[in-house]
């Protein structure tokens, strides 16, 4: 309390030590807010950015450098939040990370938005593998297709000997395609309203998503 007072701020975060140094830090914000806008920080990245890469930026650090997340390391995410902080921005902030930097064959989505209002914008993108589903009836069905789709996939990387999808790709690239192997575009499902969807569809969507969420 008495740094925050003679600091004159609201709030102040102390790491002690800072890791490899005998030292204490003390984080102190800013008195003027930056607004990172999703434009800025794609355009900045677009140098930077590995090629076929599944990193989803998410803002910038204290420093200013960027911060991503990488689907590769974090297959299963879920977004939770109250009404009006941000679920929804964030949702189309990761859509749009993915859209401006892989092509269609590179990465492909299942949306799923039961109540028609989030996802459905993205309708006419071409990474779409199917219409953006509405119907909770139909989710199910997409959701079943694609534990097919992920089974046979990990029958193909085992096939070629390899400990995962990235690899099985620059397997390919290097020439296993001839023996009837072929590249496979990365898969994301995003799903809008999670709650509302599983109260309507009950247990077999529940079941679909365990599935697929313990490989």
């Amino acid at each position: 309390d008495e740094l925050r007072l003679y600091l004159a701020v609201k709030n102040i975060r102390i790491v002690a030590p800072i890791p490899g140094k005998s030292t204490i830090g003390i984080e102190v914000p800013n008195s003027m807010r930056e607004d990172v806008f999703l434009g800025d920080i794609l355009h900045q990245n677009l140098s930077l950015r590995p090629k076929k890469d599944l990193s989803i930026l998410i803002g910038k650090d204290i420093s200013g450098k960027l911060v991503s997340i990488d689907l590769n390391k974090l297959p299963h995410l879920l977004v939770a939040g109250t009404t009006g902080s941000g679920k929804s921005v964030c949702l189309n902030s990761m859509i749009s990370s993915l859209v401006v930097h892989l092509s269609p064959e590179e990465v492909r989505f299942i949306m799923i938005d039961p109540k028609m209002v989030e996802l459905t914008l993205y309708e006419d993108i071409p990474h779409l593998l199917m219409p953006v589903i509405t119907d909770p009836k139909k989710a199910t069905r997409a959701l079943a297709w694609a534990i097919q789709e992920m089974e046979a996939r990990y029958h193909s990387v085992s096939k070629l000997k390899c400990r995962d999808f990235k690899t099985y790709n620059e397997k390919v690239e290097q020439g296993a395609h001839r023996d009837g192997y072929k590249k496979m575009p990365y898969i994301v499902i995003f799903i809008d309203e999670l709650a509302d969807l599983m109260m309507v569809s009950g247990k077999d969507l529940e079941d679909a998503i365990t599935r697929i969420t313990q490989k």
